[in-house]
């Protein structure tokens, strides 16, 4: 099997387990048996927990934050179908592995600078299409750390948006 490839099922392997179980389940022996690898697997692709950590703090990043953005900056929709698109995934996402992060965050200096990078990086990203739809800059970014904090308390509750409720949120979004 591509080294690659077996690489990344130890990433998608541990983001799942930490999503269900939490740090606590991130141990090599059980996620070497879930996929069927030997320990020594593991240490061909990690030179040990530390860095097993740090490079599933590193694809989540990339794969819930940077490809999101990535993907909405390649379509060539206006700014406000950009901005429904971003809060409409945020609305309708998997909030468990972001919940378990938040979580671990508050114990582990390391994935607290991450989960603090991202957290950053997306009000950023927000403010930037708030600001592409009309609103000033210092408005923008209020906007931005104010929806994201909704976001980020909504997570926590585990809470459902229905269709009306997203209509609305974003039209207060959206100047008229």
């Amino acid at each position: 099997m591509d080294d690659k490839l077996n690489r990344q099922r130890w990433l998608t392997a541990g983001l799942q387990t930490l999503a269900e179980v939490g740090p606590e389940g991130l141990r090599i022996m059980p996620i070497a048996e879930q996929l069927g690898v030997t320990k020594g697997s593991f240490y061909w692709h990690f030179k040990n927990l530390e860095d097993y950590q740090a490079a599933l703090l590193e694809e989540w990043e990339h794969s819930y934050t940077q490809e999101a953005i990535q993907y909405l900056e390649k379509e060539e929709s206006d700014p406000t179908t950009k901005l429904r698109t971003w809060i409409t995934g945020a609305a309708y996402a998997d909030f468990k592995l972001d919940r378990a992060i938040r979580s671990w965050s508050l114990n582990n200096t390391n994935v607290r600078e991450v989960r603090a990078r991202v957290d950053q990086e997306r009000i950023d990203y927000l403010a930037k299409l708030l600001r592409a739809v009309g609103w000033s800059k210092e408005e923008a970014l209020t906007l931005a750390q104010w929806t994201y904090c909704a976001w980020v308390g909504y997570a926590i509750l585990d809470g459902t948006t229905t269709e009306k409720q997203l209509k609305l949120i974003l039209s207060i979004l959206t100047p008229r």
